[in-house]
């Protein structure tokens, strides 16, 4: 049995009283006010009660409400605290004005610990993994020593003057880090960059000067994947026998293979009692090929994954294949994106997706709509299917489930 949803607008709640005024004695939850239930209560035993309370209490309640209720207006939610009297219009300038001064005027706060420059009062956080993610601790890999040898302070031109020496005398290894810390990228190259904001230094690879030419992106090689081996002839052979080991066809990408003998499988495949999945991806079939596939939806009951994927199928003929899934009500998997013409059209749109709504098995659908209501309803078409094969399968498990 399904519990009763909760109902938010249902006007018989329960409320849990003061505990200062519910009778004293009682066990269990506190749902009874003066020895009387919430449903006993009239309007005048309320107005009793009410006018027994004290203006503070009168207040307390009147502020007891939930600030997370969405069913309460916003004025009810934040209510107004202030109780000063109004001293003219609202005027921003004159507002901030007055808290500027307001602020100046105050006296600070007492410190325990009155301020030095230089010195960190209390304890300082410091994050032990923040170092090797952050770069703290990181050993830079240029250090410039502006002090003279009588440890005078230097001005700023004599500072601007002992860096343009320093600078100067640098090696372009050196200079080429400094360019990366700067954030200079422009006249780096991306190794340059990287390892001079990693502090890794400059070497052979990245290059340790500004000439150097920025060498071009070396893609990786991945090694192509196998061509399918699928023998079709004996996959027609084992097909006509109606071999019960033999559930799952896959011809993706064989575009050598004659369209005669893809109409042979297909015909095979129609007569099996045991074929499961048939995948026909990137075969470059037509719908010449498509009209047996689709006397094959209405003949095969045990057929549930159909890949068509790739080829050169009308539109027209998608909407009939589709179609013919709902004598057998068995595909649960039809995949047919990327044919020749992209754009389906409305009315096309407009009957695939009441087939799919009328088919109660089909759970993934491979088809790209264009309309927006037409992907909206196919998609609760297929949670529906969803929640059907969810149910059946808990009644098969739970017998039990059938009789509540």
């Amino acid at each position: 049995m399904v519990g009763a949803r909760h109902n938010y607008y249902a006007e018989e709640q329960t409320f849990a009283a003061p505990g200062s005024r519910t009778q004293t004695g009682t066990t269990g939850p506190t749902n009874k006010i003066y020895g009387k239930g919430l449903k006993d209560v009239d309007d005048g035993d309320i107005e009793g009660m009410l006018s027994k309370l004290s203006a503070a209490e009168l207040e307390d309640l009147n502020n007891d409400f939930d600030p997370d209720n969405s069913m309460l207006p916003p004025s009810q939610r934040c209510q107004e605290q202030t109780s000063k009297v109004p001293t003219g219009p609202y005027k921003r300038e004159r507002l901030m004005q007055f808290l500027e001064d307001t602020a100046k005027n105050e006296k600070d706060w007492d410190e325990t610990v009155p301020y030095q420059k230089g010195v960190v009062r209390g304890t300082q956080f410091v994050d032990e993994n923040a170092g090797a993610s952050k770069g703290i601790g990181m050993e830079m890999p240029i250090e410039f020593d502006l002090a003279t040898p009588d440890d005078d302070e230097l001005s700023v031109e004599d500072e601007e003057i002992v860096i343009e020496r320093a600078l100067k005398k640098a090696p372009e290894n050196d200079l080429v880090d400094l360019a990366g810390i700067l954030g200079m990228h422009s006249v780096l190259n991306q190794p340059q960059f990287y390892n001079a904001l990693k502090g890794k230094g400059q070497d052979e690879n990245s290059g340790t000067t500004f000439s150097i030419p920025i060498p071009s992106y070396q893609p990786k090689v991945y090694p192509d994947e196998p061509e399918n081996e699928t023998n079709v002839d004996e996959c027609i052979s084992r097909l006509h026998d109606n071999d019960s080991s033999l559930k799952t066809v896959n011809i993706n990408n064989m575009k050598r293979v004659s369209k005669e003998k893809i109409r042979q499988l297909i015909d095979a495949a129609s007569n099996s009692k045991h074929i499961e999945s048939l995948s026909l991806s990137n075969t470059a079939i037509a719908d010449t090929e498509a009209r047996c596939i689709e006397k094959m939806l209405e003949n095969s009951p045990s057929l549930k994954v159909l890949n068509v994927e790739s080829n050169f199928i009308t539109p027209e003929m998608l909407a009939r294949l589709l179609k013919a899934t709902l004598k057998t009500q068995s595909v649960i998997e039809f995949h047919a994106e990327n044919q020749r013409q992209g754009v389906l059209g409305i009315q096309i749109e407009m009957d695939m997706m009441m087939t799919i709504e009328e088919n109660e098995s089909l759970l993934r659908v491979g088809v790209a709509f264009q309309s927006m209501e037409a992907r909206h309803r196919v998609s609760e078409a297929l949670e529906r299917n969803y929640e059907r094969l969810r149910v059946r399968r808990r009644e098969n498990n739970d017998p039990s489930a059938t009789s509540k």
